[in-house]
């Protein structure tokens, strides 16, 4: 008896963290990076451009994920018997926030690269 109770537990738990993923999408693809040595002007503002839209869509993507977080907190301590949310779907969502996250820094790290080997490859004179 006890096994099908955690049983259902666990599927309840499994299903409740893809509902997180569904309800905002999925996260942001993060642009490929560019060769600012190699590449032109029209190319290094094009990748700025995809640049600026992944930061602006992780952005919605964080805040949609923790919104969708806080609704649940609300729902499970309004219910009929409330409880704290389960830790797992609070663990999967700062780590799909974290992850978001690093992408982020990454592909900021990576253009600013771009954009210094552009300009030394491009010096105004």
């Amino acid at each position: 008896m006890y096994g099908k109770i955690g049983l259902a537990a666990a599927a309840i738990l499994f299903s409740a963290v893809p509902a997180l993923a569904d309800s905002c999408g999925g996260a942001p693809i993060p642009p490929a990076a560019v060769d600012g040595a190699k590449a032109t002007q029209t190319q290094m503002k094009d990748a700025r451009d995809d640049v600026m839209n992944f930061m602006k869509a992780s952005d919605d993507y964080q805040s949609c994920v923790l919104a969708d977080l806080d609704r649940q907190k609300r729902e499970a301590a309004k219910a009929k018997d409330p409880k704290p949310l389960d830790p797992g779907i609070i663990d999967a969502v700062n780590k799909k926030v974290n992850s978001n996250q690093k992408d982020k820094e990454k592909v900021g790290a990576e253009f600013n690269a771009s954009v210094h080997a552009y300009n030394a490859a491009h010096p105004k004179g």
